[in-house]
């Protein structure tokens, strides 16, 4: 991790055995991502297989895959598993491969280095093992598919020590080299290209209980939060048939590949989703495009999930993919 005292926060939940290894099939993840080719021993699958092995760990587990793609991104920003000679990744602390988990109880330490799919059922199964901690505070009346709702378990990922606290106790401003602050700010950039603010937290310092020169864990001390501004679904749960709105002004793609041929259209298009979402082949996009249709069917081709919502957005943006 890149916060090397970190790595207890994890390892404090897998020596009290809340996770065995085995809630999660790995084989599952694969076969769904089993389109996109097979997965060689010791060789970085290619983007498009590695954000469909993450994004459907994720759904599996009920977790926002924008939660998940960030905190892989955060744990290990090109998404690789294995080195360039072919061996597992490791950190000086220890983590191992693209979800840098530690090997200690309740996982296979060769699987974990390399088998992909196996280490990110590993880490999904962490972190939402996390969600259900009853130490860590909840947005009230928010369930699992609100991104906002997973801010304190992204940070229990890394560790709920003082270095992770959401303000600085000395002054009350925004402690934004916080691990979950961190991964927030990055589905801003990658699961909404910067163009979507996510809802931010009424926290106060004595929320939070800890010495500062302290590796003890923060106590908290307020478990349920109301958020006045807008939270924010995760889109991967949209299926045919579901209405959408775009965010800002979105480009209607003919194919996912290309923007040539593509159509603009303003904020809040009302769009009907036809079928299931699909990768693009570039590194730089983390999302996922769906097939749409407008209302009236003059217009069908792909739009991309930064830019759509279930519900009508404040429009505040305007942006390309």
């Amino acid at each position: 991790m890149k916060i090397p005292l970190m790595k207890a926060g994890i390892m404090s939940c897998l020596t009290l055995g809340l996770f065995n290894g085995q809630a999660f099939a790995e084989s599952g993840i694969n076969n769904a991502c089993s389109s996109y080719g097979e997965i060689q021993p010791n060789e970085n699958p290619s983007h498009k297989q590695i954000n469909c092995l993450l994004t459907n760990a994720a759904i599996d587990a009920e977790i926002p895959p924008e939660v998940v793609k960030a905190v892989a991104t955060q744990e290990n920003g090109d998404w690789r598993q294995f080195n360039e000679d072919g061996t597992p990744i490791k950190s000086d602390d220890g983590g191992i491969g693209l979800m840098q988990l530690t090997n200690k109880s309740g996982y296979d330490q060769k699987k974990l280095e390399n088998d992909i799919a196996y280490n990110i059922g590993a880490g999904v199964e962490v972190l939402s093992g996390m969600y259900s901690r009853r130490d860590l505070p909840k947005i009230k009346d928010a369930g699992r598919r609100v991104i906002e709702n997973w801010y304190f378990p992204v940070m229990a990922y890394n560790g709920t020590k003082p270095v992770n606290s959401p303000l600085y106790q000395e002054n009350g401003k925004i402690n934004a080299n916080a691990y979950q602050e961190e991964v927030f700010a990055e589905i801003e950039n990658q699961s909404y290209l910067n163009d979507t603010k996510l809802a931010k937290y009424p926290f106060k310092t004595s929320d939070f209980q800890y010495d500062r020169d302290s590796t003890e864990n923060i106590i908290f001390t307020n478990l349920v939060y109301t958020l006045t501004d807008q939270t924010h679904d995760s889109v991967y749960w949209l299926r045919a048939g579901d209405k959408v709105m775009t965010t800002s002004i979105a480009n209607i793609r003919k194919e996912i590949s290309t923007t040539a041929g593509a159509v603009s259209v303003p904020p809040n298009t009302s769009l009907i989703i036809t079928g299931n979402f699909d990768y693009h082949e570039s590194k730089g996009n983390k999302f996922v495009f769906y097939p749409v249709q407008t209302e009236d069917q003059s217009i069908k081709g792909y739009v991309s999930s930064a830019y759509i919502s279930k519900m009508p957005s404040i429009v505040t943006h305007q942006g390309y993919e």
